[in-house]
Parts: structure tokens; C-alpha cells; sequence
């Protein structure tokens, strides 16, 4: 019953974020000539999806649900240790199971590039298991690469749109900057940091869970003859993004400062002039607001605003 409680919460927020997602696809980037996607995609991609989903959510939430009927006050300890066991999981299992799933990834073809791109990951001391070419044009103009994968796992991939767009000296120059997020332990930072934050997240769960004004503050009254379970982890769900919320700039910020970082790494053993060109590229074919509202910026912004990270690409230079 809980399960199905928290199943039928699930579908019923999917259904009603459906037409926003179907709006953002293909009215706003269809309008600047960025979707790629057909209609029978796009429900395709939505149908995997949703089964990925109930195939990855409903195991996952029924641990959870176990174990804060069966694990005592502490629950909420053995919940965070095996949502973090699933996180690793997921960062070793993604390219190799799930993301095939959707995008065909196909070895890199173009040995100059190749022999380019190992030569520049031999001087930087970083191995990978493969080098890989995603279709991704078959969704979308946006070009992007990427690292993907954890420990034996690692792979690059490059979007099939960014090797058409970038010359091999500006692709080098964007590697070097994916690359720098390694060197610099940006990736194990993160996790770190979701591991905490994560952390104290479960540990609030645990306590409000078991208070009564939790649920008669929101409007809800908690049965008295059956378990609460399910009820709390809906209402903590809709709640937390309140608390989030202020965290969101600090987060902007220290993204923002890995971004720096990386573009540094990557000046040191590429051209900062192929970067910046690069960069310029990639904003101008993604549309990118090159002058964004400062305030937003420093609120929202994972990444710098583009004059202030083409400032320092110079400076480096």
C-alpha cells in the first residue's frame, strides 16, 4: 500500500510536469532551431524513462520503506548507506547499461583526432577505457562532452554536434578543461559533498518523520493504526526544496569556482586562445545569454557568465 501510495504520487507529478516538458521541447527549442526530436522520440525516450524509473525507483523505495519500519530510530542511517551504495552503482553502471539505452555511442573514428586526444590525456596522466562519439544530434543541436563513469569505468564522449562545430585544437582545449575537473578532484568533492549533504537530508527525515506537527502542519492528519512511512517521505519530498532553495547560491558558486579552476588546468596544457574560441563557439551555437543579470547569475549560474570566464581565459594567457 505504501508503495503504491508512493508510485502513484510519483505518476501523478509526471503527468502534471508532461506538458511543460513537451512545451519546452518542441515549442522554445523549436523556436531557436535547437530540437532535433520527433514526436514518436520523444515518447519513446519517455517511455524507457518511466521503466528505467520504476525499475531503479520502486526496489530503492521499498528498502527505504523496510527499513524505517525495521530498523529502529536509526533507520534513517541505514537508509543513507544504501541510497549512497545506489549512487556508486549508478555512476558505474550508467554508460555502460543505461545510457545505451537511449543514444548510440560509437568508437571514435577520426585517428588524427584520436592520436590528438590520447597524446593530450598521456601528458595529463589520465586513462580511460574508451573513446566514444554520441549521437546527439539525433535530439538536439546542443554540442557538449563529457566524462562519464567512475574508477575502470571512466569514457570519454564527445556529442557527434561538437565534433562538427570545433576544430581539433579547440576540441583539445575543451578535454583539457574536462580533464582538469578530474585532475583538480572536483568529481570526488561532489560526491563528498552529496554525501553529506545527503546525509544530514536522511537525518532530518528521521526526526520530523516521527513528529506529529510535521504532518498536521501541512494539512495532513497521520493515521494512528498503520505506518506513516510512505506519507512522510511524500511530504519531506515536497518540502525540502524550501530548505534548498538557500542553499542553491552557495552551490552556483563553488560550481562556478570549479569551472575557473578548469579553465585554468586546461590553459596550462592547451592554447587558452583555442579555449576561448571554443567557448565562444559553443555559446553562440547554444544561444547562450552572454550578458545575464548579475544577481541571477551569482544565484543560478553553475557556470561563470561568459565575460567574466573570457577575462580570465585572457589574463591566463
Amino acid at each position: 500500500q505504501q508503495l503504491a501510495l508512493l508510485g502513484s504520487f510519483a505518476i501523478i507529478g509526471g503527468l502534471i510536469t508532461l506538458p511543460l516538458g513537451w512545451y519546452a521541447t518542441f515549442r522554445i527549442e523549436e523556436r531557436f532551431g535547437f530540437n532535433k526530436m520527433t514526436l514518436s522520440l520523444w515518447l519513446g525516450d519517455l517511455l524507457k524513462g518511466t521503466l528505467v524509473g520504476a525499475l531503479v525507483g520502486l526496489p530503492i523505495a521499498a528498502l527505504v520503506l523496510w527499513l524505517m519500519g525495521a530498523a529502529g530510530p536509526v533507520w534513517w542511517l541505514w537508509a543513507w548507506g544504501a541510497w549512497m551504495v545506489f549512487n556508486l552503482l549508478a555512476l558505474v553502471l550508467y554508460p555502460t547499461v543505461i545510457a545505451p539505452m537511449f543514444n548510440k555511442f560509437e568508437p571514435l573514428a577520426d585517428e588524427t583526432l584520436k592520436a590528438r586526444v590520447n597524446a593530450l590525456m598521456q601528458r595529463c596522466g589520465f586513462a580511460a577505457k574508451g573513446l566514444f562519439v554520441m549521437d546527439g544530434s539525433k535530439r538536439s543541436a546542443h554540442a557538449n562532452a563529457y566524462f562519464t563513469g567512475f574508477g575502470a569505468a571512466k569514457r570519454v564522449v564527445f556529442f557527434d554536434t561538437l565534433l562538427k562545430q570545433l576544430s581539433p585544437e579547440e576540441i583539445d582545449a575543451v578535454l583539457a578543461h574536462e580533464l582538469g575537473h578530474y585532475k583538480r578532484r572536483h568529481i570526488i568533492k561532489r560526491i563528498v559533498l552529496l554525501f553529506s549533504l545527503s546525509l544530514a537530508g536522511f537525518a532530518l527525515l528521521g526526526w520530523v518523520s516521527s513528529q506529529a506537527w510535521f504532518y498536521s502542519g501541512l494539512g495532513v492528519m497521520p493515521s494512528l493504526d498503520t505506518p506513516n512511512d510512505a506519507l512522510a517521505l511524500i511530504l519531506f519530498l515536497m518540502v525540502v526544496p524550501l530548505l534548498t532553495f538557500f542553499l542553491s547560491p552557495l552551490m552556483a558558486q563553488l560550481s562556478r569556482k570549479h569551472e575557473f579552476e578548469a579553465d585554468a588546468y586546461a590553459v596550462e596544457h592547451t592554447n587558452g586562445a583555442d579555449l576561448a574560441s571554443a567557448l565562444l563557439k559553443l555559446y553562440k551555437d547554444n544561444a547562450s545569454t552572454l550578458t545575464p543579470d548579475p544577481v541571477y547569475a551569482r544565484f543560478y549560474y553553475s557556470h561563470p557568465p561568459a565575460s567574466e570566464r573570457l577575462t580570465r581565459l585572457q589574463t591566463a594567457a
